[in-house]
């Protein structure tokens, strides 16, 4: 199997390639995308508080992450990004990090160490956009692929993705064999990643500026792991084939998708379920209302799974569902946001219930205010209130003040 050493090798080579004459040493080329880069520098620090009911302590975690970017200047089409992540516990770990083994407190997955966020090598020409090496990869909404920006460890790949881009159609391929998990850089309760076979494709078509149609297809193949169980590795193993529409008629934004998975590999369980989602976006004057309807669904006790989506960004900021349950999840959903200025707001409302049976198995209400004080420097408080109607989930209320500083 490929590896991201192997990866890492080819790209080194081809740059090596193309900034050498093959009669005699010129470090002319090299120097040039060094001295034109870029250099990027950032910090994230995140106040994260949770409650949670059935756990003797609530969690208190104060991170930073300081994140170094560095981009070569583009050479015959080619170009060498790397980015160095530091995350760091602020005072007493007073949280679950997964990592730290403290699980009397409420889980906040954001483990401490220092790892290569990302080291790829670019080609562009025309249309074409290849890169492999270690990179983020983001797909549509991030509902399926994603890079889980929201918490402080990002989630990479190690792989090869090809990009086209036409006047009218896109399409996008990956190849991975190696997925970066927010839990790492070292395993914990979670595996730091997950090693396997995995194909990303997706291409879509704008028939009209304000009007995209899509399909993707996804196989996840990971690898058994002797460190942990199923339910953390090979449970995830699944074939995912959907379609995706986004339109925009004046003030009204649509989309709506489907998506139909089963396992695969090693995947222990044996289901063929289903996905939809509706929502709608309507822009007034002062503020922008929105409503959604999704639905992943349940077969023979496993739930719908999207296991490199960006989650948070689903089914509510308490996180109450990163596993759909077994007899699916039905999510209905209200929002309204609004800007003032440097001001902006937001407050979404969740309905959950099972997919099969319809049993209530929670509600939660989200806020959001935000400030951009400078261009360079942006400060969020969000709140989370998750209150569940079934045994099976806990009460959970959370609650963030966080600062982000671009240099």
């Amino acid at each position: 199997m490929l590896t991201f050493n192997h990866f890492l090798m080819a790209a080194v080579l081809i740059a090596t390639a193309v900034v050498h004459s093959p009669v005699r040493a010129d470090t002319s080329g090299l120097e040039d995308m060094v001295r034109n880069g870029t250099v990027a520098v950032s910090f994230r620090y995140r106040l994260e508080h949770v409650d949670q009911d059935g756990l003797p302590e609530s969690a208190l975690a104060s991170t930073l992450r300081s994140r170094v970017s560095l981009a070569s200047a583009p050479r015959a089409g080619f170009a060498v990004e790397l980015e160095l992540d530091d995350v760091t516990a602020l005072g007493s770990d007073r949280y679950n990090s997964t990592v730290n083994g403290r699980g009397d407190y409420p889980v906040v997955a954001d483990p401490e160490g220092t790892e290569v966020n990302r080291a790829q090598l670019d080609y562009r020409r025309g249309s074409l956009h290849a890169t492999a090496g270690r990179q983020r990869i983001l797909h549509g909404s991030q509902r399926f692929v994603g890079n889980v920006g929201w918490r402080q460890n990002e989630q990479t790949y190690d792989g090869l993705r090809v990009q086209w881009r036409g006047a009218a159609a896109t399409l996008d391929a990956s190849y991975v064999n190696r997925v970066q998990r927010v839990f790492g850089p070292d395993d914990g309760a979670q595996p730091a990643d997950w090693d396997g076979d995995f194909t990303l494709l997706r291409g879509s078509w704008s028939p009209h500026p304000q009007h995209t149609v899509a399909a993707f297809a996804y196989r996840l193949d990971i690898d058994p792991s002797r460190a942990f169980g199923s339910g953390l590795t090979v449970a995830n193993a699944n074939q995912t084939l959907g379609l995706e529409y986004n339109g925009q008629w004046r003030a009204l934004t649509f989309a709506a998708s489907w998506a139909s998975q089963h396992d695969i590999g090693d995947n222990p369980g044996n289901f063929r379920a289903q996905y939809h989602n509706l929502e709608a976006d309507w822009a007034l004057p002062a503020v922008n209302l929105r409503a959604g309807y999704e639905v992943l669904g349940g077969d023979n006790g496993v739930g719908f799974r999207t296991p490199l989506a960006t989650l948070h960004k689903f089914q509510g900021w308490a996180d109450a569902f990163l596993v759909t349950p077994g007899e699916g999840l039905r999510d209905r959903w209200l929002g309204i946001s609004g800007n003032r200025g440097v001001i902006s707001w937001a407050a979404v409302y969740h309905d959950f219930r099972s997919d099969r049976r319809s049993q209530r198995l929670g509600r939660e209400l989200d806020l959001l205010l935000g400030w951009k004080v400078s261009p360079r420097l942006s400060l969020q408080f969000k709140l989370a209130r998750f209150d569940a109607t079934d045994s099976g989930y806990r009460d959970t209320d959370k609650a963030w003040l966080i600062a982000e500083l671009r240099l």
